[in-house]
């Protein structure tokens, strides 16, 4: 009987479907050539990439056997509290606090994870954020806010 490890078999399914996902839809787009690359090139590409890791995953998952493992609320509750923490914050408060609570919000995801070597990620990342998107960029994003 073939062996499969259950864990690994999903986790490509996943990469695979995501991967066709941006490589579909990058098809809207103008793709261009490797000289003059249009806006669906780099979409595409990563794309592409990400179904191929996924087949490799697939594969690997193959002659090896392990069970699907529980699913971890504890874990991917934080996360997915902080991509929502920071979508509704950006607009209001601007970029810096609402990376610096989106951090904060993840960190939660770990037992092991303190509140002074949070705060102190939650400001380094906040600040490289800022010095990426809004320096060196130029993307007019809100830095501060005030909500009221």
């Amino acid at each position: 009987m073939l062996k499969i490890d259950k864990t690994d078999l999903l986790s490509g399914l996943i990469v695979l479907a995501v991967g066709s996902y941006f490589a579909y839809g990058a098809l809207d787009y103008r793709i261009g050539t490797v000289i003059r690359m249009g806006p669906g090139y780099v979409p595409l590409a990563l794309g592409l990439i990400a179904m191929g890791l996924g087949v490799l995953i697939m594969l690997s998952s193959l002659g090896r056997s392990g069970a699907l493992e529980s699913f971890r609320w504890r874990v991917v509750l934080p996360i997915v509290a902080s991509i929502l923490a920071f979508w509704l914050l950006l607009p209001r408060v601007g970029v810096l606090p609402a990376t610096f609570v989106s951090v904060l919000v993840a960190t939660l995801a770990s037992p092991k994870s303190r509140l002074v070597p949070a705060i102190f990620l939650g400001v380094i990342i906040a600040v490289l954020i800022w010095a990426c998107f809004v320096l060196l960029l130029g993307l007019p994003i809100p830095v501060l806010r005030s909500p009221f």
